[in-house]
């Protein structure tokens, strides 16, 4: 029931509007009007919106652009550098290997030259060995046919200065060659009595022993000497008593080499039919 009756209050409230539109149609009008006004003040607000947005996105695409072509040109710039570093690298890496196969061809030919100067050398060597073992073989018949094997040789000597008379050898100015005149054993005849030189007569290792005797007051001194020049000595000096001394040495002589005992200047020696002075040496063996 209550509803019946609002339907029929809604339906009079139509009619009612739809009476009072036909009976005023400048109120009508007027409405539409201004609703359309309002409606394009709203589109062109969007239109500026829009607008403003698009105006913006334009920017932003213009940046976007920009970066793009500066990210491009950057690309491209490092693509070129790569390029010319690879193509530095290779030239770098060509030359490398061009100039390892200089020196690999280089040292080829020196191995090559060295080889030759080494066969050259070992024929050489080979043939002065077998020219060497023909002349030692010549030599050791020469030898075993005058009796003396070169093995077997014995070099032994030993002097004393007086020959059976006293006396003092020095003073002198200068050195003095001392002559053992006395010989008591010389066998190899390498010892001179006549020069006081001792020559070597083969290459060998030589043992040689000096005694020097003197009267007090004044210096007694000889030097033992090879090829001129000093090896050792002995000295002594005793007041007023008399004095001696003496001295050994062992040495590598070659052929020719000679050894003698100088009497020092200013100084003395003294000799008598006692035989304190000497000088001795002998071969120990040879090399």
């Amino acid at each position: 029931m209550n509803s019946i009756t609002l339907r029929g209050s809604e339906d009079r409230g139509d009619r009612e509007n739809e009476i009072q539109a036909a009976e005023n149609p400048t109120t009508e009008a007027t409405t539409t009007t201004s609703t359309q006004q309002s409606c394009q003040q709203d589109i062109h607000s969007v239109l500026r919106e829009m607008s403003a947005v698009l105006a913006e996105l334009k920017v932003e695409q213009r940046h976007t652009t920009t970066a793009v072509n500066n990210l491009e040109s950057r690309l491209r710039a490092s693509e070129s550098q790569v390029e010319e570093l690879k193509k530095k690298s290779e030239e770098k890496l060509n030359d490398l290997k061009t100039s390892l196969n200089n020196e690999v061809e280089i040292l080829k030919k020196e191995n090559q030259a060295q080889a030759v100067n080494h066969s050259t050398l070992e024929v050489r060597f080979e043939t002065e060995v077998d020219e060497l073992k023909t002349k030692s073989d010549g030599n050791n018949l020469l030898f075993i046919l005058l009796g003396i094997n070169m093995r077997e040789r014995k070099v032994v000597f030993s002097a004393s200065l007086s020959g059976g008379e006293t006396a003092n050898y020095g003073p002198h100015s200068t050195d003095v060659t001392l002559v053992y005149k006395h010989v008591f054993i010389n066998i190899g005849n390498a010892y001179n009595p006549v020069t006081g030189i001792f020559t070597a007569p083969v290459r060998g290792v030589y043992d040689f022993k000096i005694y020097a005797f003197g009267l007090g007051g004044r210096y007694v001194s000889v030097s033992l000497q090879k090829n001129g020049h000093h090896v050792t000595g002995a000295h002594a000096c005793q007041q007023p008593n008399e004095a001696n001394s003496s001295n050994g040495v062992s040495l590598l002589l070659e052929v020719g080499d000679v050894v003698c005992v100088k009497v020092n200047a200013d100084t003395w020696v003294r000799d008598s039919w006692f035989h304190h002075t000497t000088f001795s040496g002998q071969m120990l063996f040879p090399v």
